[in-house]
């Protein structure tokens, strides 16, 4: 494999030439000079090494993915996509999985310089001290909905409110009243989002849910498996998980206890994973288009790294995937 001491060598100038010119990093170098250098780059098919690029240029092709928890589906599916899609706009993508833990500000900090990092993507709502220079220096994008008010921040995200109303008028549509909620961690704006947009639906239709029947839960399959006997206290009719793996624990906590869906409760989710296609019944669930929000996430970083104008705000919006999950009020009961 050559070196870029080869090439110096091939050329007839220095590495510290070799470098410059590579990297675009000297104006004053002559273009006979220039042409050596590259002739002689092509004749040992010489690729420079991408970390020695970001020392010399002080930029870099890796763009970094922070997120919570890589063994959830829902992380694994978006990574999926950000991978294939750094990769057409030829950025190599850095995933830090934080394993849900908290990470400190100049921790993040120092976590992007050591690796170079020409922009980061963060999905981890644990972030949440980052400065405006932080920002602004390493092309920050936010895939999650931030309670930033004093910065400028670039988003791309799913439109939660939307969603909300989508799965809220679907029950509605089936006959629902008695409807129980759950709703993601406390203080999450993608939470908020969802269930304003749920309340705003049935708002509409002069439709009261009784705030009894809505519960914390924190996307988690154990915090579905914990709310089933909640709703079943309840005796609602239907109930909107905020996320499917929670429902996949509401599922399993009604098996257990011979609640059948959605012949005795129906169920509609969010995320729309993978697994729906797998269990039974198959889960009626808001999609929040995520491989669309990806492609905009590096489209925006691409534009960023490159200082090119760009939105500062990207809103996807998501689709119903209609499943097995909700029946109907007349039929069920």
């Amino acid at each position: 494999m050559a070196t870029i001491k080869d090439v110096a060598k091939l050329a007839g100038v220095s590495i510290t030439t070799v470098s410059m010119v590579l990297n675009k990093t000297n104006d004053k170098i002559s273009d006979k000079t220039k042409e050596k250098v590259f002739l002689a780059a092509k004749d040992l098919g010489y690729n420079p090494n991408k970390y020695a690029k970001a020392l010399a240029s002080k930029k870099s092709n890796i763009i970094m993915a922070i997120i919570p928890d890589i063994a959830n589906p829902f992380f694994s599916m978006l990574v999926k996509y950000l991978t294939n899609y750094s990769l057409k706009h030829d950025y190599f993508l850095y995933i830090h999985n934080t394993n849900n833990k908290k990470i400190e500000k100049g921790e993040f900090e120092n976590l992007l310089k050591s690796n170079y990092a020409a922009a980061c993507l963060v999905v981890d709502r644990n972030i949440n001290k980052i400065s405006q220079k932080i920002i602004e220096d390493y092309n920050v994008i936010f895939l999650d909905e931030v309670n930033f008010t004093d910065k400028e921040t670039h988003l791309v995200t799913g439109n939660n409110e939307i969603g909300g109303m989508m799965a809220m008028n679907y029950l509605l549509d089936r006959g629902f009243r008695n409807i129980g909620i759950l709703i993601g961690p406390r203080s999450t704006a993608n939470s908020s989002r969802r269930l304003s947009g749920a309340i705003k639906a049935a708002m509409n239709r002069d439709i009261y849910i009784d705030s009894k029947n809505i519960i914390h839960g924190d996307y988690s399959y154990e915090g579905g498996y914990k709310a089933g006997k909640f709703f079943l206290d309840r005796g609602v009719d239907a109930i909107f998980s905020f996320a499917d793996m929670s429902s996949y624990g509401l599922l399993n906590y009604f098996s257990e206890n011979s609640i059948r869906v959605p012949e005795d409760i129906s169920l509609i989710s969010y995320d729309n994973l993978y697994l729906n296609k797998i269990i039974s019944p198959r889960i009626t669930s808001i999609d929040q288009n995520l491989e669309d929000l990806a492609r905009r996430s590096i489209e925006m970083a691409d534009d960023l790294i490159n200082e090119k104008e760009t939105l500062d705000r990207i809103m996807i919006k998501p689709h119903l995937a209609e499943g097995e999950s909700v029946g109907r009020k007349n039929e069920n009961n």
